[in-house]
């Protein structure tokens, strides 16, 4: 990624994309002493991203707002606009997507809401969409939704996908609040 080697950091590793075992190919810098920036493609939209780990919130923040300045990106503000004035199905599916996978690793009340009305919709793509949305960022609260899914939903796909996030969340350690 020119980014990265405009900054000289170095690559300290990298995954290359194994899609039999679902894995994607993920490369990451070396930004700072524990901050790092990782590069991938996200498989359910199509959008390459990157996400910075570091320990302390506000160096994670100011590497993110670095790569905000350098990279061509979607504001935070233009996926929540491109989500709620979305004329179809399939755009607001894509947008949450993209806002799902934007949120910060913290409590995000723009996201979360927007994943629960997903959650709730009545149209078959939005709902599948936003049982995929709750891995961006899974958390306790999605839980009884997904089992309401996982165990009434008109769509044996819908329940069994929300039955395979389930089980994710389990493996994780995350049950209900």
């Amino acid at each position: 990624m020119d980014y990265a080697s405009t900054f000289g950091w170095d690559v300290v590793d990298e995954t290359e994309e194994d899609t039999a075992a679902g894995t994607l190919r993920v490369v990451t810098w070396e930004i700072s002493s524990g901050v790092d920036l990782s590069y991938s493609l996200d498989d359910a939209t199509g959008c390459p991203y990157v996400f910075v780990t570091a320990a302390i919130p506000s160096q994670r923040q100011a590497f993110i707002d670095h790569a905000e300045d350098h990279l061509e990106v979607f504001s935070r503000e233009e996926l929540i606009t491109f989500h709620d004035g979305a004329d179809t199905v399939e755009e607001r599916a894509g947008a949450l997507l993209m806002l799902a996978l934007s949120s910060p690793p913290e409590f995000d009340e723009d996201s979360q809401v927007r994943v629960v009305e997903g959650l709730r919709d009545p149209r078959n793509d939005l709902r599948e969409a936003a049982i995929y949305a709750t891995g961006y960022t899974p958390a306790r609260r999605y839980v009884p939704m997904l089992r309401e899914i996982a165990l009434h939903d008109p769509v044996q796909q819908l329940r069994d996908n929300a039955q395979d996030m389930l089980v994710a969340y389990e493996e994780a350690g995350i049950g209900e609040e």
